[in-house]
């Protein structure tokens, strides 16, 4: 068995980092790493944009099973050839795991999505970050029978974390200039902003600045909640449908979580008390502020006990044994 795996882009990057995680656990699975590097595929011609995945793909053989972590982030003329190049091969099996959908995620894209669904359809199993958007997809067109939901990201780590202090502030992840809710943050309880310091920013903002992995959940851990937010109608959307790995995060610090009515994770968020779920900042602000210490520590408890799963790899195991199971049975029910 075999998994795409991402390099070539920034260390800051999730969707590099999100990649990396998955084929690191697949790999304790013995999966073999087929290494896809970013770069600029237009400097390549099509004869050597094929030797170059011929080269790629030089370990797969007839009647392997091949997972491929869509998108590459090359382009979709990358992706189909890639997908293409696989499907010659005589009963090579494909799950297409499905880690973002650039078409969703950016407007400007949207037009690229019935392609991107004709290439989702090639492959013979594809992983979802939700049910919602395998709905989705199949409205679209999707015609792939076996489908595997994802749900929620893992995020292994050995850190040592503290047990996090009963303090009302507010953590957040990302950068002002994407989320325009963070320009105009007007309430009394503190935002503490994981994202390089800028002076265009006024309110009750603490700058963390931005941090790698560990450092990023040792810092979480102290105190407080860890905000899922946007207020660009867009990507509220898309957090309908994907799967956060912001989320992952958070909860692997060991913090409950405050997230938008609607996000995928709702439900998971709910059932386990992992959290609040809120329609707006301002009720979000009003449950923080009026919250007990006996309260939240209960959901301290709840998301400790949850971690565990995100912190050793249990989610991204369940999906990929649950597809390679899908994939070679008849009997499963999916």
């Amino acid at each position: 068995m075999h998994i795409t795996n991402l390099y070539g882009q920034s260390a800051r990057s999730i969707a590099m980092i999100a990649q990396n995680m998955t084929a690191r656990i697949a790999a304790d699975l013995d999966f073999n790493e087929i290494g896809i590097y970013f770069y600029d595929v237009n400097t390549d011609s099509e004869n050597e944009l094929n030797r170059r995945m011929d080269g790629i793909l030089s370990g797969i053989s007839n009647g392997d099973i091949v997972f491929f972590q869509s998108p590459t982030w090359n382009g979709m003329m990358y992706d189909e050839m890639f997908i293409n190049k696989l499907k010659a091969y005589r009963n090579v099996r494909v799950a297409l795991f499905v880690n973002d959908v650039p078409p969703l995620m950016f407007e400007s894209n949207r037009y690229l999505l019935p392609r991107v669904i004709d290439m989702y359809n090639r492959s013979d199993l594809i992983i979802v970050p939700s049910h919602k958007m395998a709905d989705f997809l199949k409205e679209e067109g999707l015609t792939v029978d076996k489908i595997i939901v994802q749900h929620i990201w893992d995020y292994p780590t050995e850190a040592y974390l503290e047990e996090p202090t009963f303090k009302k502030c507010i953590n957040f992840i990302g950068s002002p200039q994407k989320f325009n809710f963070v320009k105009n943050w007007k309430y009394n309880t503190a935002l503490r902003l994981f994202a390089e310091e800028t002076d265009e920013l006024s309110g009750n903002i603490i700058f963390e600045g931005w941090q790698h992995t560990t450092n990023l959940i040792s810092k979480l851990s102290q105190e407080g909640f860890g905000l899922i937010w946007s207020e660009e109608s867009y990507t509220k959307t898309y957090m309908e449908m994907c799967a956060s790995y912001k989320l992952s995060t958070y909860l692997a610090a060991g913090i409950p979580v405050i997230a938008a009515t609607s996000i995928s994770n709702e439900k998971l968020i709910k059932d386990n008390n992992l959290g609040l779920i809120v329609d707006s900042l301002d009720e979000a602000i009003e449950k923080v502020e009026k919250m007990s210490a006996e309260d939240y520590h209960r959901m301290v408890e709840n998301v400790r006990c949850f971690s565990f799963l995100l912190k050793n790899g249990y989610f991204t195991k369940k999906v990929l044994l649950d597809s390679v199971h899908t994939l070679l049975r008849d009997d499963v029910e999916f």
